[in-house]
């Protein structure tokens, strides 16, 4: 029996997000989403957002983007948890956004709207059974599950009944984190090396165990699975959606954008303390052609900006505080070139993301053009907010 309780404590901190449900604690996607980097939460985000972008420029715009999922878990906090959260995937998929435009002198100069799908999701560990089957395959937490199958038998085995109690209860204690290795008694530890050394599967626990005294169960589990959690993060990510843009003076639909956007880690399991992430963005603009007389949306041009960002994060934490983006975009005309336009354009960009506090952003953007030798800046900010740490705190 005690093998069995204490396998199934060792399954709870591997696989916290997958057992949420048993502890009826919120789900770890509460917690994930303070990890993300500034740039992915710009990709999709998981719950709320507000920005600002292009402060100082004649065109400005305050934007909301908000996902159905988190306004569910606003009104109803058990979509947190549970068979709701599970069932919910194409909710926490869906991005939504309004925004208003602003000029020189802040006031309304148009209104826009968008929607976002992420095609492809495989960072969302929470419901992954792609996930799980990584947790299992580690090393390290086969050994350590294996050595919660193995022991039960040899602490059946102690007599009185009185003691095998007792070291049965020791055991619970050093499974669940409560006590480290050379804290247990001297009779508990001489049985986990003795099954140790003798089962072939888990020997290379017996070293793990005679250099390190302080060697807690629990911390290493969750080490574990916080290691495989922040490599699987690192996985692709790819959204579509579209946007429109309406203008004070212009009719309805009067910039239209289809984009799709792509996202993922480049140093998967590399070990180091930052991180790399290749972002590609592509899109289609139609717009009015002023040209012709009336209003249509005959006028077509594409881009790509293919980037790398790089992101260094705290040594405790894992937050990122700091995030370079370097990137090219190449813009192509498919319409009649009005007087001085060019068909092809090519613009070298750059984004200092800094983190001022906990959930707020300052993206500074660069931008330029060799063709002409312009140089053009942005000044943008992002308050991510989840506003359900009431709801949350309502599941424990």
């Amino acid at each position: 029996m005690t093998g069995k309780f204490s396998g199934l404590v060792l399954m709870i901190f591997f696989c916290l997000s997958l057992t949420a449900v048993a502890q009826k604690k919120p789900n770890p996607v509460l917690t994930a989403d303070s990890l993300a980097t500034g740039n992915y939460k710009d990709v999709l985000n998981s719950f709320f957002q507000l920005a600002f972008d292009q402060l100082a420029s004649p065109d400005k715009e305050i934007r909301f983007t908000g996902t159905p999922f988190a306004v569910m878990a606003k009104l109803d906090s058990t979509f947190l948890i549970d068979k709701k959260y599970v069932e919910s995937k194409a909710l926490r998929r869906l991005n939504y956004s309004f925004a208003l435009r602003l000029d020189t002198a802040y006031r309304f100069n148009g209104f826009s709207s968008g929607i976002k799908y992420a095609l492809i999701n495989k960072r969302d560990e929470t419901v992954s059974r792609a996930f799980l089957d990584m947790v299992l395959a580690d090393t390290l937490a086969k050994e350590l599950l294996a050595l919660n199958t193995v022991i039960g038998a040899s602490i059946s085995a102690i007599t009185p009944a009185e003691t095998q109690e007792k070291i049965a209860q020791e055991y619970d204690d050093f499974a669940t984190g409560k006590k480290d290795f050379g804290l247990i008694s001297q009779q508990l530890q001489d049985t986990i090396l003795a099954v140790v050394k003798r089962t072939e599967s888990i020997k290379n626990l017996a070293d793990i165990l005679a250099k390190n005294k302080a060697f807690n169960m629990a911390r290493t589990a969750d080490s574990v699975y916080q290691d495989l959690k922040a490599n699987f993060n690192k996985n692709a990510l790819l959204t579509i959606g579209v946007t429109d843009t309406t203008y004070k003076d212009q009719f309805v639909f009067s910039n239209v954008v289809l984009h799709a956007e792509f996202l993922k880690g480049v140093n998967k399991y590399a070990g180091n303390k930052n991180d790399l992430e290749f972002n590609a963005r592509a899109a289609l603009q139609l717009v009015d052609d002023t040209l012709n007389a009336g209003r249509d949306l005959k006028r077509a041009l594409f881009s790509v900006e293919p980037a790398f960002n790089l992101v260094f994060k705290t040594k405790t934490t894992q937050r990122s505080y700091l995030e370079l983006k370097f990137s090219t975009a190449y813009y192509r005309n498919f319409s009649t070139l009005y007087a001085g336009e060019e068909r092809d354009r090519f613009f070298l960009n750059g984004t200092i993301r800094v983190r001022i506090l906990n959930d707020i952003w300052v993206p500074v953007e660069i931008r330029y053009d060799p063709g002409n030798g312009n140089l053009l800046g942005f000044l943008n900010v992002r308050a991510n907010f989840r506003a359900l740490a009431g709801a949350a705190k309502l599941l424990y």
